[in-house]
């Protein structure tokens, strides 16, 4: 774009001249949409905007505010996201400590699968049942819950 162009950049324009100078790794919308935009991205797309503007009709101030607006928001967000998958966390571990000593019985594989809990773990973010001897089954196949 010349100097003395008065045309704004268009955001397929910006995003070619921040994968081009600042060797950004943009998000694909259509893979993972605004969630895989990070605010240390947001702020080099919105820093190359800036670069590139056109100096006879400058950002409006308004539009940029809004901008670090949507920044922050973002990083609440994302804040937010951390902490509520915490909870989650924390709230599985307490409600599978309930199945330890107890005899379950869950589905597998389309097999009845029975043992006394002895161990209770996370893994991938699903809630696991260690019935020992190697077997372990996702809390979230037990059918039944009785006293070992």
């Amino acid at each position: 774009m010349s100097v003395g162009a008065t045309t704004p950049l268009s955001a397929e324009e910006i995003l070619a001249i921040a994968r081009e100078r600042n060797k950004i790794n943009v998000v694909d919308a259509d893979k993972t949409g605004f969630n895989g935009m990070t605010s240390e991205t947001f702020m080099k797309l919105l820093i190359t905007q800036l670069q590139n503007q056109d100096p006879t009709e400058p950002f409006d101030n308004e539009a940029m505010l809004n901008q670090i607006s949507q920044m922050r928001t973002l990083s609440a967000n994302l804040e937010l996201e951390s902490t509520l998958k915490n909870i989650s966390l924390g709230q599985q571990l307490t409600n599978a400590a309930a199945f330890l000593g107890k005899e379950v019985t869950a589905k597998v594989d389309n097999k009845d699968v029975t043992g006394v809990v002895q161990r209770v773990s996370v893994q991938d973010g699903k809630t696991q049942l260690d019935l020992g001897s190697g077997t372990i089954i996702p809390a979230d196949t037990v059918l039944t819950v009785g006293e070992a």
